[in-house]
């Protein structure tokens, strides 16, 4: 599958009014992200074939695991296990996982927008960290995000803050804690995120419908926040 991207920074004093604008435009109210934690994993060797693990018994994870070979082969690449934590159901159940795969965005050319092949694979059932670790992946790191959702015709807006966990033991956790947490930039600047995704990449008028409707929106907020092309760099998950 392929996503289509544009970002864009506002300040911490304009996030109420910004707010108030994509209400408007998407004529919905906003879903609020109370805290999504973001496990992020490093390959320990290239990681082969993902059919020859042998995870059993209550350890097993029910993935398309196909998908996560497809992408996994060749260059070595950082994964995230992503679960919200919904602060109303803290400690009750188990947090949905979801194993995301994101390549290294394409090279800009014509298009105005950041394309990039992505993979989001839901974990059904088993421990997510043991499933990590027989794919030989060790975790590196942890952050979460905080914010709030819409969606404008086909288009994910995604407004949020980036914070990072307060200990190291408390970062390793999957069981719902909500640790006490710093901003990763200090000044509570928000970042505007808009998405919109194709699922054959290679459908030259799917693709550009995606790409004509990012310009839209980004023509729609032109003065209240610049969308523009995220840095490519930035955007890499390459290991190195």
């Amino acid at each position: 599958m392929h996503e289509l991207l544009l970002f864009g920074a506002i300040p911490h004093s304009r996030h109420t009014q910004l707010l108030n604008i994509l209400s408007g435009i998407s004529s919905m109210q906003p879903s609020p992200i109370q805290l999504e934690k973001h496990l992020i994993f490093k390959p320990n060797r290239p990681p082969g074939s993902v059919g020859s693990l042998k995870v059993g018994g209550v350890q097993d994870v029910n993935v398309q695991k196909s998908q996560i070979q497809a992408h996994t082969l060749g260059d070595l690449f950082y994964m995230q296990l992503v679960a919200e934590v919904d602060g109303k159901e803290e400690g009750k159940g188990e947090e949905r996982w979801v194993l995301q795969f994101r390549d290294l965005p394409e090279v800009v050319r014509q298009r105005a927008v950041t394309s990039r092949l992505v993979a989001d694979i839901p974990i059904t059932s088993g421990d997510p960290m043991e499933f990590m670790k027989a794919l030989d992946y060790s975790h590196v790191s942890t952050y979460t995000i905080s914010g709030h959702r819409f969606t404008h015709q086909s288009a994910s807006l995604l407004l949020y803050r980036v914070t990072l966990p307060a200990t190291a033991a408390e970062s390793e956790s999957t069981n719902g804690g909500r640790p006490q947490a710093r901003l990763l930039d200090p000044s509570g600047t928000y970042i505007l995120q808009a998405s919109v995704r194709v699922q054959d990449g290679s459908k030259v008028e799917t693709m550009t419908k995606g790409v004509n409707e990012l310009l839209g929106l980004k023509e729609t907020l032109k003065g209240v926040v610049e969308l523009e092309i995220g840095d490519r760099l930035a955007l890499d998950t390459r290991v190195r």
